[in-house]
């Protein structure tokens, strides 16, 4: 096998590497997405309940366009998640800052994978090119008679 067709190859492989990480990090871009806006919403939700008296019936969404009828009670009393099912107590105050201090984490992670989204796009894309070249030159060489190998049987 020659040079040229060894590094094909590994070209070819490469790709396939890339862009199954392509596909994660977009899988992955789509659940930030996902958090974020359910982050969005339950800010937006507990943000409205300053200007709601305590007492005040209302509706509360539990799921599968589903609502039950709830009277509220403190204000100063939210349960707010740690993580793995634990959860605390706080102020309205306190959840409303540590639904903010997430939602900026997660937006700085999207960032993060967007921008590593964007150079492993363009990595996928230079090696692409680099690996038409490559079939290309090998077709020549085949068509000239030489019996240049190609990966996949082309």
């Amino acid at each position: 096998m020659s040079d040229d067709e060894t590094e094909l190859q590994q070209l070819v492989d490469t790709l396939a590497q890339v862009e199954q990480q392509i596909r994660a990090w977009e899988a992955q871009l789509e659940t930030l997405s996902s958090v974020r806006t359910e982050i969005w919403q339950a800010h937006t939700s507990l943000d409205g309940l300053r200007q709601e008296s305590e007492g005040r019936e209302m509706l509360v969404p539990v799921g599968y366009n589903t609502s039950l009828f709830a009277t509220l009670g403190s204000k100063e009393r939210v349960l707010t998640g740690l993580g793995s099912r634990v959860y605390m107590e706080a102020s309205l105050d306190e959840a409303l800052e540590r639904l903010q201090t997430r939602l900026e984490e997660v937006e700085k992670a999207t960032r993060n994978y967007r921008e590593s989204l964007v150079q492993l796009q363009n990595q996928h894309a230079q090696l692409r090119q680099r690996a038409e070249a490559l079939y290309a030159q090998a077709e020549a060489v085949k068509d000239s008679g030489s019996d240049f190998l190609i990966p996949g049987g082309r």
